[in-house]
């Protein structure tokens, strides 16, 4: 699927089956409430992410009694530092937040980044929507630690009965995390 025009009402895969006669399924999800990056430095991640990419702390918390074996560690109780993060001006109880983690007990085990190719399993790329890819370009390519991997172009999205322009560029976070920068699309 891709972006919707102003006005435009996407349906659900459920709606789009039923309008064809199919049963109407439910949705297990309703949201998808965050996504974990784990840094080595969240102090420093927060100079990135709140001081560059514009994104604001809503919640933080410091603790070494986090419950070890739901955020799937071996041992009952770990100690983490993390600030929940969101867009600025987003509603929280719509958007999804960010959680920066540093974790203090086992501390944050550094390698090269996540990991080594984009097609290992797992989540492999954050997707940003921004207002004007040139000048999030601008703002973040010198950044201490990032890495350009391809610069601003744009990338032509064909669906079935429409095509349409986007302009993207992609880096890694001084942190190894993988992004892209997307605008929304052109007519």
């Amino acid at each position: 699927m891709g972006f919707l025009k102003v006005g435009e009402v996407a349906l659900s895969a459920s709606q789009e089956n039923a309008a064809r006669g199919g049963k109407v399924v439910e949705a297990l999800v309703k949201q998808v409430a965050h996504v974990c990056i784990t840094v080595s430095d969240l102090d420093e991640a927060l100079k990135f992410y709140r001081d560059v990419l514009g994104f604001e702390s809503v919640f933080e918390t410091r603790t070494d009694a986090a419950d070890g074996p739901l955020l799937g560690f071996d041992q009952d109780e770990i100690g983490l530092y993390a600030h929940h993060i969101l867009t600025v001006g987003a509603n929280p109880e719509q958007a999804t937040q960010i959680n920066l983690v540093e974790f203090t007990n086992p501390r944050t085990t550094v390698f090269d980044g996540p990991y080594g190719k984009m097609n290992h399993v797992g989540i492999t790329r954050l997707a940003l929507l921004v207002e004007n890819v040139a000048d999030a370009f601008e703002r973040i390519q010198f950044f201490p630690g990032v890495q350009i991997v391809c610069a601003p172009k744009d990338m032509v999205i064909r669906e079935p009965d429409a095509s349409f322009t986007t302009r993207w560029f992609s880096f890694k976070d001084p942190w190894g995390v993988f992004m892209t920068m997307t605008q929304a699309p052109r007519a």
